[in-house]
């Protein structure tokens, strides 16, 4: 989530429960036909380029560089100016009743997540899977609810805790760390017995969502889509919010190096892309279609499957919307079709 005060969308996560509360409706009790059915009542089809007419890219206008992003990764270690948890707010609760809280391994850390299994499902290895990643950096029991449709229609579901959340291990690195976390968690989810790992799927929303675009960078990972919504930042974001009072404390790096900011989003990137993403972005949620816009655009050039979907609503309302959709296009999903 960019909370920069110049842009709509500040620290108020918890304030898009309606819209979380609207999409868990939609999936109580309806069969995945019925909830397709409601995607497309929305207004959002199948998936597709639907390409604005204008669109204005945030992106300074730079050279794309030119060695290999995984390459470019590894020869680069983050420096954290501060260290210590991430200052998202949350409180220790108790997962509802069919959801267990479980623990996944990143690296030397031991980080904790939500994780359920439709009913019915076995060790046949036949469920689809979604990871999950919170907004507002740290996760909460909404969080969870907003993706029970996923549930409710036969996935097996993972709402992971990112290092230096929630108690969790490690330091806050915003986009660096968290990236490993979030690919280890896809690991985990897809070494699950019930899991067919031909069909593990990951959406994230806002920061959430700019952490899942960067999972289509890894070729090894057994991931066959993601997807964010509202999620698309650029390098320049990081300079905005260090100079910013409400949102310097997120940024521990240097936000003048390039190392830093570039390997922290998917943008400069994109020619090292290999798994589709599809980025939603509410209809008034204009910086944000911006963003997409342009990297639209330059994936088009490269052959990359990169794609922007207008959804009802601002950064907060087009949560329920975009996942509807996802849920939509993930179920008619058949890999090698």
């Amino acid at each position: 989530m960019d909370r920069d005060p110049h842009n709509p969308h500040t620290r108020a996560m918890r304030s898009v429960r309606h819209s979380r509360a609207r999409l868990v409706a939609l999936g109580a009790g309806w069969s995945p036909a019925a909830l397709i059915s409601v995607a497309l009542a929305l207004g959002v089809g199948p998936a597709g380029c639907r390409k604005s007419e204008v669109a204005r890219p945030d992106e300074v206008v730079r050279a794309e560089p030119t060695t290999p992003y995984l390459a470019r990764r590894h020869a680069h270690e983050t420096q954290l100016r501060e260290l210590g948890p991430s200052p998202g707010e949350y409180s220790d609760d108790a997962p509802p009743r069919g959801v267990q809280s479980v623990t996944y391994p990143s690296g030397e850390l031991s980080l904790r997540a939500w994780y359920a299994t439709p009913l019915g499902a076995s060790g046949s290895r036949s469920a689809p899977a979604l990871v999950y990643f919170h907004g507002d950096f740290a996760f909460g029991p909404d969080d969870f609810e907003a993706v029970r449709p996923f549930l409710d229609a036969g996935y097996v579901v993972m709402a992971p805790t990112l290092r230096g959340e929630n108690g969790n291990p490690g330091d806050f690195e915003l986009l660096w760390g968290e990236v490993d976390d979030a690919r280890a968690a896809v690991e985990w989810l897809a070494a699950q017995p019930m899991v067919d790992r031909r069909r593990v799927y990951a959406f994230g929303h806002s920061i959430g969502g700019a952490v899942a675009a960067m999972l289509s960078l890894y070729p090894q990972l057994p991931l066959r889509m993601s997807a964010s919504c509202g999620g698309i930042y650029v390098p320049e974001t990081f300079g905005r919010w260090a100079a910013s009072t409400g949102n310097r404390e997120l940024v521990r790096f240097d936000p003048s190096d390039p190392s830093e900011t570039e390997l922290r989003v998917l943008g400069p990137n994109l020619p090292w892309m290999v798994h589709r993403h599809v980025a939603y972005v509410g209809r008034d949620d204009p910086w944000f279609i911006d963003n997409a816009a342009a990297l639209e655009r330059r994936a088009w050039e490269l052959g990359k499957p990169f794609e922007k979907i207008e959804v009802p609503g601002d950064h907060m309302a087009s949560l329920a919307p975009a996942l509807a959709a996802f849920l939509e296009l993930t179920y008619l999903d058949i890999p090698g079709s």
